[in-house]
């Protein structure tokens, strides 16, 4: 897993699953919002950084793949890392797996801007953020 790091652990609920008896799309996605939440952590944009900075980030483009199924009880756990960042976005790479058969059930690429919470319009990344990013930058080739 070179470059990523582990974003997000749990289990699937039977409650997450819909009539064909597989996780809804839904959950797939509460799953990474989550890893989000990690992801933004590691980058130093902890909760208490963007109440004192009014700064964080806003998810504003999601692509997703869907591989295997996950029915109630499988344990999963997501590997994220930044695919890529601009001057006012970071990319990140999310990929879902069975954590029991090790097999890739879903990916995710989302884009968040970094923004003033405040004024609601995007910001400039900082430097600081910029280079944080780039030490969880995944190499390129890199599949899994």
């Amino acid at each position: 897993m070179s470059g990523y790091i582990e974003s997000y652990r749990g289990h699937v609920l039977a409650s997450e699953c819909d009539v064909m008896g597989h996780m809804n799309v839904q959950f797939y996605n509460a799953c990474v919002s989550q890893a989000m939440g990690t992801m933004f952590g590691a980058l130093g944009v902890t909760p208490q950084i963007m109440k004192e900075t009014q700064r964080g980030f806003a998810a504003v483009e999601q692509t997703n793949r869907y591989h295997a199924e996950l029915l109630a009880g499988d344990i999963v756990h997501i590997n994220s890392g930044v695919l890529k960042t601009s001057s006012r976005t970071i990319t990140f790479q999310h990929k879902l797996f069975n954590s029991s058969t090790e097999t890739l059930s879903y990916e995710a690429t989302v884009t968040a801007v970094y923004m003033n919470l405040e004024a609601r319009k995007s910001e400039l990344l900082p430097d600081a953020l910029t280079r944080k990013a780039g030490t969880l930058l995944l190499k390129e080739g890199v599949g899994a």
